[in-house]
């Protein structure tokens, strides 16, 4: 009998999980399909590409493989580990649309997918590619009821939902994702996507120092509250460059620091240097086991 390994487990208040983010620009199928194995063999809990049309770094012609179609192959390469996108652009795709590529993936996946998502906020990108950029208002209000709407197909047999930026009539949706309760990473720190974040994340995506998380976070904390949601149901979470993955020194401090005001998932970008993975891989199989034995106490 084949064993089956057990799915990672997704960040709360007593389980802390790791992760890699492999921005797929400058990098083939067969390089990023390498590092999402040797990642997720070393022991990090989950896995993540970025949604862009074009390289962010260096020259913007090299090779970007599209996110979802991407992250259907990569969720047939891995067993274990969590996978998503940090984060998907709304403005990129209908909400119906994603929320049948994330479905499909969670499917390929055997239930391990995330729906990382955020507001859209690359202009220049827009642009080039005859995709609408509304303003910073108008892109919110957008996300807001594309997650309520995505909402409803993951859980009704049809949806008819009227909004101000989409509408939906009567829409069947099957399948439904595998997991019962697809989990919800949103990014985002102004104002007004902390009230999003309050009404539909599980998992908030933080920027900025551990002092700025902490005020944010217990912001999000008062919007949970006033929308009868008990504080502290978003779980904070926090993605850093991969210099930080690839300093021993100074790794466990900076997990600490973080973890202090409530940060329960921290994310890394995979390193391009040899030595860099070298000393990532290394961290992955000899400090993160007892950090997550620690944490959990």
């Amino acid at each position: 009998m084949t064993d089956i390994p057990s799915i990672a487990p997704l960040p709360s208040e007593k389980v802390v999980t790791f992760g890699i983010v492999t921005g797929q620009h400058h990098l083939s199928w067969e390089a990023l399909a390498e590092q999402w194995q040797l990642a997720e063999e070393a022991g990090f809990d989950s896995l993540w590409l970025f949604d862009h049309f074009l390289a962010l770094y260096d020259d913007p012609e090299g090779d970007t493989l599209e996110a979802s179609t991407l992250l259907a192959g990569l969720a047939a390469k891995t067993k274990r580990a969590r996978i998503s996108v940090l984060v998907y652009g709304n403005t990129h795709r209908n909400p119906a649309l994603l929320a049948k590529e994330i479905t499909t993936v969670d499917h390929i996946s055997g239930g391990r997918a995330i729906l990382g998502i955020g507001a859209g906020w690359n202009e220049p990108e827009h642009k080039m590619y005859d995709i609408p950029f509304p303003t910073p208002g108008d892109r919110v209000g957008m996300l807001d009821e594309a997650l309520t709407a995505m909402e409803s197909f993951f859980t009704k047999p049809r949806t008819t939902f009227e909004g101000k930026y989409y509408t939906y009539q009567d829409a069947p949706f099957s399948p439904k994702p595998v997991q019962a309760k697809l989990p919800v990473l949103i990014g985002g720190k102004r104002p007004k996507m902390l009230q999003v974040i309050a009404r539909h994340a599980d998992i908030w995506d933080a920027g900025g120092t551990p002092e700025e998380v902490a005020i944010a976070g217990d912001q999000i904390d008062r919007h949970c509250a006033e929308i009868g949601r008990a504080p502290g149901s978003v779980i904070r979470g926090v993605s850093l460059g991969a210099d930080r993955i690839a300093d021993p020194a100074g790794f466990e401090r900076i997990v600490r620091d973080y973890h202090a005001v409530g940060v329960r998932q921290f994310l890394f970008d995979f390193p391009i240097t040899a030595e860099g993975i070298d000393i990532a891989l290394g961290i992955a199989r000899d400090l993160l086991p007892s950090l997550r034995a620690e944490f959990a106490e």
